[in-house]
């Protein structure tokens, strides 16, 4: 008979490929773009779409190739396992940001037992996080190929731990790939990462388009999370 007081792990995870909201010149959203996320008893969760397109009137905004969208949680030996992986090829926003593919990728490994890790604090979320393997090809901004350095904090491969009570934004490479602005199109935000709550959101792109298409366009979010509870 199962002990219905048994604690249990409770999974959250999401990835989503590529978002976009518009305002001027007209109110346009993409909804079609695959997404991905899992119950809290985990899982597997996959979407892939071949194409997808913003157009205002005949004005394209956004294209892709391929997306494709994952979430997988289990437990695994003595951990509980969780990975979100969010894939766009071929992208393009308004011939000023373009890359072959952007790939966001994170790991979250939590201790089954419930113990902390070596090198985990006691105000520290008890999960270790992996964002190796996030990365992009070809990425050019206003036609310039922009190579990234890693922040050293992820790039890391033993993996990195939060405060699970802090909102803490940072970067996933140097200052040198950051933030672009760009005239007569708007910012460019490359690798954020955002962590509260026990939870890391890593986002690839994130564009605030200024004029004169307005709007903000994200591309490879990908999340993950978990507790004993």
């Amino acid at each position: 008979m199962q002990n219905e007081n048994a604690q249990q792990f409770i999974f959250s995870a999401y990835a989503n490929t590529v978002s976009a909201v518009l305002q001027q010149p007209a109110k346009a959203f993409l909804s079609d773009a695959p997404s991905a996320a899992i119950p809290t008893i985990g899982g597997l969760s996959s979407h892939s779409k071949d194409n997808t397109s913003l157009m205002i009137e005949s004005h394209e905004v956004l294209r892709t190739g391929r997306v494709s969208a994952s979430v997988m949680a289990e437990q695994r030996g003595n951990n509980f396992l969780t990975l979100a992986t969010s894939t766009v090829e071929a992208l393009n926003i308004l011939d000023v940001v373009t890359a072959d593919a952007v790939v966001s990728r994170i790991v979250s490994v939590f201790p089954a037992d419930g113990n902390r890790p070596e090198g985990c604090d006691s105000d520290d979320h008890k999960a270790m996080f992996h964002l190796a393997r996030s990365r992009f090809e070809n990425l050019k901004i206003d036609g310039r190929p922009v190579g990234c350095e890693p922040n050293p904090t992820f790039a890391n491969e033993d993996g990195f731990f939060i405060k699970e009570c802090v909102v803490h934004h940072d970067w996933l490479f140097g200052r040198n790939c950051r933030e672009f602005k760009i005239p007569h199109f708007g910012t460019v935000h490359v690798g954020q990462v955002d962590s509260y709550g026990g939870k890391v959101i890593l986002t690839m792109l994130r564009v605030e388009l200024g004029c004169p298409v307005v709007g903000r366009v994200s591309v490879c979010d990908a999340s993950t999370n978990g507790a004993d509870g």
